[in-house]
């Protein structure tokens, strides 16, 4: 089964250009907007310092750092395992659900540690690069460059080893879940 997922934004920035600071109204550093797939399963993320939300789903925060993942109406149960769902920091690449050496930060969050609602609370450090595991990826500890240029191709973004980077959520060890994407959602992060 072919795996697709619903993409929604989220911007940490070093900084928030002057035009960007007149578009978007600040809230407090607790403030994140939830982002829902077609499923229902629900993925916040509020940062470290002061937030802004353009009420759309995006959230723009500050540069490296830890940023707080909450979620809710996850399923965590695929194939009636119970495994729960990995919440990870990096891009989302072919072999992203089976390769763990693409992610800067990764949090297992057990079936059995959600709420009664499919919720729970974890935390990721996200930065801007970082040098990816070289055990896991094959490659030789290629740095992971966040710093997707949105105006160049996905493979002329590669060429620079530049990559879209995502807060992410998907079913945890390996297990696909039915359908595939109940426990994934994905916030793109710009720098």
């Amino acid at each position: 089964m072919a795996r697709t997922m619903r993409t929604f934004g989220v911007t940490l920035a070093a900084g928030v250009a002057a035009v960007g600071l007149a578009v978007l109204p600040a809230v407090s550093a607790s403030a994140a907007t939830a982002v829902t797939n077609d499923f229902g399963a629900s993925l916040s993320v509020s940062g470290p310092a002061s937030v802004i939300t353009d009420g759309s789903g995006a959230v723009n925060g500050v540069a490296n750092g830890t940023v707080t993942v909450t979620g809710d109406g996850f399923d965590g149960n695929a194939q009636g395992r119970g495994f729960g769902v990995y919440v990870v920091y990096g891009p989302k690449e072919a072999d992203y659900f089976t390769n763990s050496g693409w992610f800067g930060s990764a949090q297992w969050v057990s079936k059995s540690a959600f709420t009664a609602s499919g919720g729970f609370t974890t935390t990721l450090n996200v930065a801007k690069s970082y040098t990816a595991d070289p055990h896991h990826t094959g490659d030789a500890a290629a740095t992971v460059n966040c710093d997707y240029d949105a105006t160049k191709t996905k493979a002329a973004n590669t060429a620079l080893g530049q990559y879209q980077c995502f807060v992410q959520t998907f079913s945890a060890h390996g297990v696909a879940n039915d359908p595939a994407e109940l426990d994934e959602v994905q916030v793109p992060v710009n720098w």
